[in-house]
């Protein structure tokens, strides 16, 4: 069969135009996976522990229990502000490791600074001892407020221990708290430095209630466990 000029012209466009499409596809692609693998990951911050006022008292061994956290807030970006009707998350800001995990081990620091006399440990530490009270945080806010100013609201309690366990059949101190003060600056490192210290502030409460709490006698001292091992408690 013969072609007809008009055909043989179309017929070596087509080539030319497949290697034009393709090349034009391999771009697209190779733009894609350049922008996938250039993105920066989040910024990771992390509370810390803030110097506070060293005071004799308190019970040997005291357990920061694993805080229960409003599932608004348990999150792994970080919740800059709350209103009150509206959760305003940071979209390049996270936490280095769980906000529960963070809140019990820097309250804990807090807590041993305070208390030179105490042994502080946080739930699910590697201890074998049996401590002798429990601190507790309900945290239902953890970020700037309605009015701006960056704020912890949270329901703390200090209990003594029986049986290994906190003990809610006698007397303990349970209170309904809001701890606020501007950040110093803007942006989430400003909030984060601002929440450390409002932390060291609660900590300033329960150290003063463990203070207050009666001497455990020392023949009844809870002796350590006879080997080794985890301290666990959900």
């Amino acid at each position: 069969m013969t072609l007809s000029p008009s055909s043989r012209r179309l017929q070596a466009a087509l080539p030319r135009r497949s290697l034009l499409l393709g090349a034009a596809g391999l771009g697209v692609m190779a733009t894609t996976l350049t922008a996938c693998s250039s993105g920066a990951g989040p910024t990771l911050y992390t509370l810390s522990v803030v110097p506070g006022q060293p005071a004799p008292g308190g019970p040997r061994f005291v357990e920061v229990r694993q805080p229960t956290i409003a599932s608004g807030l348990d999150r792994d970006r970080i919740v800059t502000a709350d209103s009150g009707y509206k959760l305003t998350v940071s979209a390049n800001d996270a936490w280095g490791d769980s906000l529960a995990g963070q809140i019990s081990r820097t309250l804990a620091g807090d807590l041993a600074q305070r208390l030179p006399g105490t042994s502080v440990f946080a739930e699910n530490d590697a201890v074998s001892t049996e401590p002798q009270a429990y601190v507790e945080l309900s945290v239902t806010r953890f970020s700037a407020g309605p009015s701006g100013a960056v704020q912890i609201e949270a329901a703390l309690s200090v209990k003594g221990a029986q049986a290994g366990a906190p003990d809610t059949s006698g007397q303990f101190y349970m209170q309904r708290v809001l701890v606020q003060a501007p950040a110093v600056s803007s942006g989430t490192m400003a909030m984060v430095e601002t929440l450390s210290q409002l932390l060291g502030q609660l900590a300033d409460q329960a150290a003063a209630q463990l203070r207050m709490m009666p001497p455990v006698p020392l023949d009844s001292s809870p002796a350590p466990a006879s080997a080794a091992g985890s301290h666990h408690r959900k």
